[in-house]
């Protein structure tokens, strides 16, 4: 069966459908992965009451628009990410269609392209789903990285056009690499403080596995470019990238300037230290590490007995700089994956302008 046995159009509305489909799967996997729930069981159910989602409610696209983001059970306000994430991967099945089959010619062998186009949807569904979490958590699931990365590796002789097995093993192990060891391991030693996380180190062996080293690269340099850019745009409009929402460690050992100051033993009740406006109350001590809760309930610092940071968590408030925010890399990793998946060479050719 040949390529020019459907028309275009035909190949172009399934690619949208089967990826809105998918995208149904990806809104499960974003929300139950870093929560480390089964993604089977339980089936869906409504986030705020509990109530089962019928089949017919659970529609990619359509369901989210016809009950106008709210859940029919209970009426509570749904997050658009439902609808963001259908629509995004439904373009991406257009997009890869359009680019591992249309393109392919109209005497391509129609199965052979549609594994290549599967399994490259595989590729940016993990894609979506490292991106929503990231942005959220700040980690990246395992199940998208390293299981990914053993798809690309498995299947690099069933995806054509794209690189051969010697340039997927050079762009997965050279981006973990990379990554791991300048920009995680020798960065931490170097500055004290934690750099990209090991997440992000994981996900270019993902994007190398699929795209090879040279795509690897490119998302590194391209996707840390353009994470320069936005970060500079949201830190002038006195924003801040979402995410850091849930605690994120230090690094071991980390002192923190902005600490609170242990407390004399000798301390008597009553004294300027124990003023109710400005203290700070020990939650938790054991083995001379403590948990320190700042009055205002807004920072919650752990630190070992010699002070050391090990782990904070600052709540947003209005006057909090975004400078002191962690940013969310993998999603800028994602998207120049996808940028040079779409575009390759033409883009590294752009890319390379701009630095002449």
């Amino acid at each position: 069966m040949l390529v020019s046995d459907f028309p275009p159009a035909m190949i172009r509305a399934f690619g949208f459908l089967f990826g809105a489909l998918w995208g149904s799967f990806f809104n499960v996997a974003i929300y139950r992965w870093p929560r480390e729930m089964s993604v089977v069981s339980p089936p869906s159910h409504c986030p705020s009451c509990g109530a089962a989602v019928p089949w017919y409610r659970n529609l990619p696209i359509l369901g989210y628009v016809l009950l106008r983001g709210k859940a029919a059970c209970c009426g509570a306000q749904l997050t658009p990410r439902y609808f963001l994430v259908e629509l995004l991967s439904g373009a991406l099945g257009l997009a890869l269609a359009e680019r591992f089959i249309v393109d392919m010619g109209p005497t391509a062998s129609l199965s052979e392209s549609a594994v290549s186009a599967g399994l490259f949807f595989a590729f940016v569904g993990g894609l979506v789903v490292a991106t929503f979490v990231d942005l959220e958590w700040m980690e990246i699931p395992d199940e998208v990285s390293i299981g990914g990365t053993a798809l690309g590796l498995a299947t690099v002789t069933l995806r054509e056009p794209g690189p051969d097995a010697v340039d997927v093993a050079l762009g997965a192990g050279g981006g973990f690499l990379m990554v791991q060891l300048l920009l995680v391991w020798a960065w931490e030693r170097l500055t004290g403080r934690r750099g990209m996380g090991e997440g992000d180190s994981k996900l270019l062996m993902f994007i190398g596995a699929f795209l090879g080293w040279k795509g690897a690269l490119f998302a590194l340099v391209g996707g840390a470019f353009q994470g320069v850019i936005v970060s500079a745009i949201v830190v002038g409009a006195g924003g801040r990238m979402k995410g850091g929402e849930h605690s994120q460690p230090a690094a071991e050992g980390d002192p923190d300037p902005d600490a609170p100051e242990a407390e004399e033993d000798d301390q008597e009740d009553g004294e300027e230290g124990d003023d109710p406006e400005g203290a700070s109350n020990d939650l938790l001590v054991a083995d001379g590490t403590r948990a320190v809760l700042d009055s205002g309930g807004s920072r919650l610092i752990i630190q070992d007995d010699r002070g050391r940071l090990l782990w904070e968590y600052i709540a947003a408030s209005e006057d909090d700089s975004p400078l002191r925010r962690p940013v969310p890399f993998g999603p800028f990793l994602a998207l120049g994956a996808l940028e040079f998946l779409f575009f390759g060479e033409p883009l590294i050719d752009l890319y390379l302008r701009l630095f002449d």
